[in-house]
């Protein structure tokens, strides 16, 4: 459904963030006068509230109380999941529930996009491909789950739209890409999916949307080399006679690809993300040794691995985009020759970490500080599992807490990680405001270009 469509229809934009506040602005340009309804679960900021207008109606209630039935349309922002029994009974009521990405496509049918989704690695990802088809003199927008929402983007002379993907998006996603990609897959957001066969369906479902157009999939995941086996033309990397990262090094099959340092791509999981954006640049059809050469002028998202200074001997690095376990194992592997003091926790979804307990031992660091909600459980699992730190396991109130006490046991030359595991609320509001108040915490300042991006 298109915006011309809903013209004349009862509609509602549940969220008032800003995927929501993006499909408000986007919808009003396109159907001037219409009125709409906000529906959000808690009272927006003072600033948001100023964008209404006069002639929208807010709603601040629980999504399990409200009728949603009494709309024709539903606009759900991401953070709001289609699984909640309210959204169900609207279904079932013939309501139609359209994200905002959906929107996007459906008002840019012949929009050439490379829509990219793992549970690690995608930003980082997606941002390389971007840098990568810039350097080779395309018009490219970076969008989606990174940087602008998608309705707020300027689509004026576009060659290639480089979408990141979260579940929360794919999960009734209608699009069709032209390059679709699956990085990796492991539990991740299971509160909001419900269990964890629904979060790899709702992450694969991008391999469906690819139909017969090119998939490109990390062979070196076995979930996502049976999920696609069936399929025909899929796109390799990290495969032997593909181009793919081992032992530290790039490859295109037996051929050693000449990269030199690449200090924007810290540790080698990074090396596999490079793997994966050089196939895709090469399937967008930028040659492989150009898309070489401009590895070496990436920079490192400003809250991934990003160090920020140093301060009394001791290094500090914002590693705030990190959600989930796998992408914190990732994190001290990189870092493995250092003394690291690491700071994990946010909100807990109740995600399992004893799968990665083996890479936590491998590369165990010094001492680990728990912020709430989750880190006091992650400490205990840490504990249980016999991983007992040189400098011990400790509990901080907050993440200010943390940083004074790591400045505490962490000796000159050692690292300070920030590298949560968890996503970021309900105590700040996103990743980005954690970073930076990390950065503020430990006495750096984001550079305004850093703050731009993030």
């Amino acid at each position: 459904m298109n915006a011309a469509e809903m013209k004349g229809k009862r509609i509602a934009i549940l969220g008032t963030g800003r995927e929501g506040m993006s499909v408000l602005r986007y919808l009003r340009l396109k159907n001037p006068g219409q009125a709409f309804t906000l529906v959000d679960e808690k009272e927006p900021a003072s600033k948001v509230l100023e964008q209404f207008g006069e002639h929208h109606e807010l709603r601040i209630l629980s999504l399990d109380e409200t009728g949603l039935d009494d709309f024709d349309v539903l606009i759900r922002s991401p953070g709001i999941s289609p699984y909640r029994k309210a959204i169900r009974s609207a279904v079932q009521a013939g309501v139609e529930v359209v994200s905002p990405s959906t929107l996007w496509f459906a008002e840019h049918p012949r929009a050439k996009t490379i829509c990219i989704t793992g549970t690690k690695g995608k930003s980082t990802t997606s941002s390389l491909v971007a840098h990568l088809l810039a350097s080779a003199g395309l018009n490219v927008r970076l969008a989606g789950n990174i940087g602008r929402p998608l309705l707020d983007c300027d689509d004026r002379g576009v060659d290639w739209w480089v979408i990141e993907l979260s579940s929360y998006q794919l999960a009734d996603l209608e699009a069709r890409p032209d390059i679709s990609v699956l990085l990796n897959l492991s539990p991740e957001h299971l509160d909001w999916h419900g269990n964890e066969a629904v979060y790899f369906a709702d992450k694969l479902r991008l391999a469906g949307l690819a139909d017969e157009r090119t998939l490109v999939v990390n062979a070196a995941e076995p979930v996502l080399v049976d999920a696609v086996a069936f399929r025909k033309g899929t796109v390799w990397f990290n495969r032997p006679d593909a181009i793919s990262a081992r032992g530290g090094k790039l490859f295109s099959g037996s051929r050693e690809l000449e990269t030199g340092e690449l200090p924007g791509l810290p540790g080698h999981h990074n090396l596999s993300n490079a793997a994966a954006a050089l196939t895709i640049a090469t399937a967008a059809g930028v040659g492989l040794e150009q898309a070489v050469n401009a590895l070496h002028d990436y920079r490192a998202l400003p809250h991934r691995l990003h160090l920020l200074g140093e301060s009394a001997g001791i290094k500090f690095v914002n590693d705030s985009i990190s959600s989930t376990p796998v992408a914190t194992a990732a994190a001290l592997e990189s870092l493995q020759d250092k003394v690291v003091t690491l700071i994990v926790g946010g909100l807990d979804r109740g995600v399992d970490w004893s799968p990665y307990m083996t890479r936590f031992r491998q590369f165990s660091p010094m001492a680990v500080i728990g912020v709430p909600d989750s880190g006091e459980r992650i400490i205990g699992d840490l504990a249980r599992h016999g991983i007992k730190p040189e400098a011990g396991l400790h509990a901080a109130r907050n993440l200010e807490d943390a940083i004074c006490l790591a400045r505490s046991v962490t000796p000159a030359g050692g690292t300070v990680l920030l590298s949560p595991g968890s996503p970021s609320f309900p105590q700040f509001r996103d990743y980005r405001d954690r970073g930076r108040q990390f950065a503020r915490f430990c006495g750096f300042e984001l550079a305004e270009e850093e703050l731009r991006e993030s």
